[in-house]
This record gives C-alpha cells, structure tokens and sequence, in this order.
C-alpha cells in the first residue's frame, strides 16, 4: 500500500482560513467585522453548488433529487422566481433575505409530500434571496442553491440568476461550482455558459461546472431504452468543443425519475402492482401513449391513481416500473425505489460531485475568498492602514506560492481551450492537474510504493519542465507546463 500524502491538494486553503481570522480580530467591533465573519464563514462552510439552466429544464426536480426530500417548489408560483438557499440547519426553518438585508422567518407546510413556501405579504420583488435550512445528511457537504430559469418570458427571472452566477473583478460568484441543466445543446444555452465562464477561475468555468442532459427520458418517447439513448448523445456533447470548453462534463438524468425513486410511497408502489395485473394486450396498448394510459376505462385502476403515476414516473418510468414489477418480481416500494434511481443516471451525477468537485472544493472557495480579501484591503487602506497592507502582502504571498492555486489555473487553461495542446498531452495535463491524488495524477495503480510514485514523478518532472523551456511554445502554454513540473515536484517530496 502506498504511503504518499496528498501534500500540495489543500494546504493553502489553511493559510487563507488563518490570515481571515487573524483579520477578523483585528477589525473586531468595526464595520467591517461582519463582512469578514460572511468570508470565515464560507470558507468554513460546506460547498456552494448552484443550479441553473432554461425554464423547465428540471432544476428543482434535480434539487429535490440530489437532497432527497421534495423540498423545492417545482411548479410556476413565486418561489421559483427567488434564488433560494437549501442549507444545513438543525431544525425546519425558512427566512427571506430582503433587498435590504434584513432576515425575516416566513411560514412553511408540507402539502402533499413536498414544501409550500407562505411568503405573505411579500412579493418576489421585496425578497433577494431565500434560505431554507432543513436537518438532510445530503446538505452537510454541499450547500444547494436553486436559482430562476434562464431565457424565461419574464426577463427579470433570467437577471436575477445572471446577477447571481456572474462575477466581476472584485467580486466571486457566490456559488463555488454550477450544474447546468439543458434539454439540448441550443445556441443560447453556450452563451449562458459562456457569459458565467470567469478566466480567472472564481465562477464557473470547466474546472467547477458540469452540463446535465436533462430529462433525459423524455429522448425517443420514453422507451425502455431512453437512457442509453441519451447517454450516446451526452458523449456526443462532451466530443464537442464548444461545450468541452465550458464544462467538465455532461451526465445524462432523468430528474423525475430519480426524485421519486428516492421518495416513492408504499400506495404507489401498490398502484404499480395491480396495473401489472392488467391484460398483456390491453396494458401494452396503454402504454403507447400518456392519452392512451388515461383512458378512463383502460383499467382497474383508477383515472386518479394512473394520472398520479404519470405525474410522478412519467412513461418512461411507468414502463420501466412495470418491468421490474412483472420481470424481476420487485414490488414494493423498498425494493422499486433504489431500482429506479439506478436507472435514472443520478448515481453518475453523485459520482461527478463527489470526484469532480469536493476534491477541490476547498481550493475554490479559498481562491473565492481571496478576491473578496483584496477587496475589502483597497477599502481598508483609509481607515486600518496596517492591517490593509499586511492583507495585501499576504494575500499574494499565499496566491503566488500555493500550487493548487496554479494548479487550477492551469486546468482551466488546458480545459477551455485557451492554450492549444496535442490530445495526448492534454490528457496528461488534466490528468496531472484535476487528479485527487498523487497516484492517479501520474497515472499508477492505488496501491502504487513511494518509490514507483518518486521514479513516475521524476519522470514527469523533466517532461513538463523541458515543455515549460520551449522557446517556440507561447506564454500560456509555458505557464501550463511550469504548473505541472511544479505539481509532480510536490508529489515527489511528499512521497514518503
């Protein structure tokens, strides 16, 4: 078994927490305490993963799925129009953050298994935000935040998530990382990429967002075979350069699926049961169509019961419900929910968060956390002096000699196309650069030893730093390769 550390994937993120303390106290009792607290705080917090994409492409749907509870309101009312928080708490609790800062607590119930918001007297325009605070196990690493759909009929839903994802010099995003939801690849949907994309990496970008093909089982008209169909296409995009540039990947889900998978009743499980009593012809003729399974005299089962399973599986997952009720003899919701989950690729997207993302989620937050330091010591600079300059001071310390700083930088560079590399070698690259760990960044097994970790890193050294010296290659390039000599330097010393 192999000894090797992960030195290098996250010990500045330490620096950066430590040097907002210690300016934390020194401006303790000052205007500016707060604002310091806010960056502790996220610092401290669990990542912030924002979803957005058109109308109705599935984003609440998705929401509810990853959480695992029907929490986010998924009809047209004026909750989805708010940027809404869904966060750890110990307790059930509901605030709306007003325009003017001011937290004020708003009623809640659960009506017919999910959350319905009360905001009373107030309207979407006297509210910038909504925090949810819900005691799931699922919210303790990831903060979830539901933003409007984009491209909507009403423009002010689409500026209130452009406000939100997009950045600007001074400011990060306030999400660390994007799930992008979109039906198809449209024009508009690389443009919203796009304009979210932050060059220096503290918004989105390929390093911190994925595209989800969603509703995915709505492809080929629900068949059985929907979700292979999709994951072909998913390929297809993630081939594509104009979206390889903007995200990491893209995961085929059907949101619906795995939502109610996750929170299928024992009744409706029973429902399933005696539709799959119904006559081989007859059920196979209902089948064929939403209209056709309707049809008041088609079954049994009554016209409430079959409408309630098309609004919670759609066909898609009526038919595949159905097969593993009549093939596989699964038939009580214990065993059909998992069985649904399964086949609904949010397995896939789990696996995308917990690889892609949470390995540097620290990273990203720090680099974030950043930004907002050097901000807050220009308007420092009048009024604490000292304590301005020393912010300043280590800040760049921190920047230019924390390598997972270059690090994601570099794997930025290489992923959205910005520095021009053979495939070979950007695989390589990305491998070096996004890995989670020194092993599988220099390409050996986990049970690799510390001298075949030292004897790969050495190799890997010369490699990258004879590319970094190339006269004819340009800046960017240079820069790339220096950061991967410098990342495999990192592994060799720490290879123990």
């Amino acid at each position: 078994m192999s000894t090797t550390s992960t030195a290098g994937f996250g010990t500045a993120a330490d620096e950066v927490l430590e040097l907002v303390r210690s300016v934390e106290r020194a401006t303790a009792g000052s205007p500016y305490q707060e604002r310091i607290t806010v960056i502790r705080e996220r610092l401290e917090g669990p990542l912030r993963v924002a979803i957005a994409g058109r109308v109705k492409a599935g984003k609440s749907t998705l929401l509810n799925a990853l959480v695992g509870e029907r929490l986010a309101p998924t009809d047209s009312g004026e909750c989805t129009k708010i940027v809404s928080w869904f966060e750890r708490g110990q307790g059930y609790e509901v605030q709306a953050r007003l325009l003017d800062g001011e937290d004020r607590a708003v009623a809640f119930q659960r009506r017919d298994g999910a959350l319905d918001i009360e905001l009373g007297g107030l309207t979407e325009h006297d509210i910038a935000s909504l925090r949810i605070r819900w005691p799931a196990s699922t919210l303790e690493r990831i903060t979830l935040i539901d933003t409007p759909g984009l491209a909507s009929i009403n423009d002010e839903n689409s500026r209130r998530t452009r406000s939100f994802l997009e950045f600007d010099a001074d400011n990060p995003s306030d999400a660390d990382a994007v799930i992008y939801l979109m039906r198809h690849v449209h024009r508009s949907d690389i443009d919203f990429l796009d304009a979210f994309m932050d060059r220096s990496v503290t918004a989105a970008s390929p390093v911190n967002a994925v595209a989800v093909l969603s509703r995915a089982d709505e492809i080929g008209a629900g068949r059985l075979d929907a979700m292979e169909s999709a994951g072909r296409i998913a390929r297809r995009y993630r081939d594509d350069p104009s979206v390889r540039g903007l995200c990491a990947t893209v995961v085929p889900l059907a949101g619906l699926l795995a939502e109610t998978g996750l929170t299928l009743r024992e009744d409706e499980a029973s429902s399933l049961r005696t539709l799959a009593t119904t006559d081989p012809a007859t059920l196979e003729q209902m089948l064929l169509s939403a209209d056709q399974f309707c049809d008041l005299h088609a079954s049994e089962l009554t016209l409430e019961l079959r409408r309630n399973l098309l609004d919670r599986l759609g066909m898609f997952g009526v038919r595949l419900a159905l097969r593993e009720v009549q093939v596989n003899g699964i038939t009580t919701a214990a065993g059909l929910g998992p069985a649904l989950v399964e086949q609904s690729g949010l397995g896939e997207l789990r696996r995308v968060i917990d690889q892609h993302f949470m390995p540097r989620a620290r990273t990203l937050q720090a680099r974030s956390a950043l930004v907002s330091l050097r901000t807050l010591a220009r308007e420092l600079r009048g009024v604490h002096g000292a304590v301005a300059d020393k912010l300043d001071r280590e800040a760049e310390r921190i920047e230019a000699s924390g390598v997972e700083f270059a690090r994601i930088r570099a794997a930025h560079l290489v992923a959205s196309g910005v520095v021009r590399i053979r495939d070979a070698d950007r695989a390589d690259l990305e491998r070096v650069l996004l890995a989670n760990g020194p092993e599988a960044a220099l390409g050996l097994g986990a049970t690799a030893s510390p001298e075949q970790v030292r004897a790969a890193a050495l190799t890997a050294i010369e490699r990258w730093r004879s590319r970094s010296g190339d006269p004819l290659a340009d800046q960017a390039l240079r820069e790339v390769c220096e950061t991967a000599a410098r990342t495999c330097e990192s592994m060799y010393a720490a290879a123990v």
